[in-house]
This record gives structure tokens, C-alpha cells and sequence, in this order.
């Protein structure tokens, strides 16, 4: 009900919003499962497994984490400009992304040490912490869709 009241200068941004947030899901899922993977592995597929979440982190979920938000912000100037009051569903997008950043950055780091490393102890970090971001990242998905207190 609400797209057939929206403005149509909102769609590019809202849609670039939601393709960032659905890739920045998918890659850090993925180098959570890669990262699981590799911790169960032989040195060798161990160290492959590695460097392609370190691969995908940097390649894929970094582009998509920037599109997220650069675009989250967009719509949110859009549709709520200057200083006006935001409801709490849009402050819960910006809450799980602001410090996600940083999480994301740490991951990187310890990915790409990781991947380095045959028996590095920082390769269990990695799934750990991406999975704890796929969490958040779900509890802003489901803030997003539902709209929970209007």
C-alpha cells in the first residue's frame, strides 16, 4: 500500500538500497560458511577456503555494504530531509550499520591474516564474527520489512 503512495523519485534509491542490503547478506553469509568450512578441512583446501572468504569479503561484501548504505542514506534524506523525526525502524537500519562497519573492517583484517596463515588461531574469528553480523543484519532486515510500532 505504501509503493502505490510513494513518490517515484524514491524507487532508484530504495531499490539500490535493497539490492546492497540483499548482496551484503548473501557475502557475508558466505564468508561465514566459508570460513566454517575451512576450519574442518585439510591445511591445504583449509587455506583455499580461506582466501576466498577473504576474497568474497573484500570483492563482494565490501562494494555491497558501501551500496547499502550509501543508498540507505539517500532515501532516508529523500524521505525524511533536514531533521525531521525518523521512526524507529530506520534507526535500527542505521544502529546495526554504523558499528557493522567497523565489524565488517575487523573481519577483513583477520581474514586476510587468516588466509595467510596455515594454523593461525584468528581463523575461527572470522565465521564467528560474520555470523554475528548475518544476525544483526537480520534483525535490521526484519525491522525493515515489518515496520514493527508503525
Amino acid at each position: 500500500m505504501v509503493a502505490l503512495i510513494r513518490p517515484e523519485s524514491w524507487n532508484l534509491p530504495l531499490f539500490l538500497h535493497v539490492l546492497g542490503a540483499t548482496l551484503t547478506f548473501g557475502a557475508t553469509a558466505t564468508v561465514a560458511l566459508l570460513g566454517f568450512a575451512g576450519l574442518r578441512r585439510e591445511p591445504e583446501r583449509a587455506l583455499w577456503l580461506r582466501r576466498l572468504a577473504f576474497r568474497i569479503g573484500l570483492l563482494v561484501l565490501v562494494p555491497s555494504f558501501i551500496l547499502m548504505r550509501a543508498a540507505a542514506q539517500w532515501i532516508a534524506n529523500k524521505e525524511y530531509p533536514g531533521n525531521a523525526k525518523t521512526p524507529g525502524w530506520l534507526d535500527v537500519g542505521f544502529i546495526v550499520t554504523e558499528p557493522g562497519a567497523i565489524l565488517v573492517i575487523v573481519m577483513l583484517i583477520l581474514a586476510w591474516l587468516s588466509a595467510r596463515r596455515v594454523g593461525s588461531r584468528l581463523t575461527a574469528a572470522v565465521p564467528w564474527l560474520a555470523s554475528l553480523y548475518v544476525i544483526a543484519l537480520g534483525i535490521a532486515w526484519f525491522a525493515m520489512s515489518a515496520k514493527p510500532g508503525g
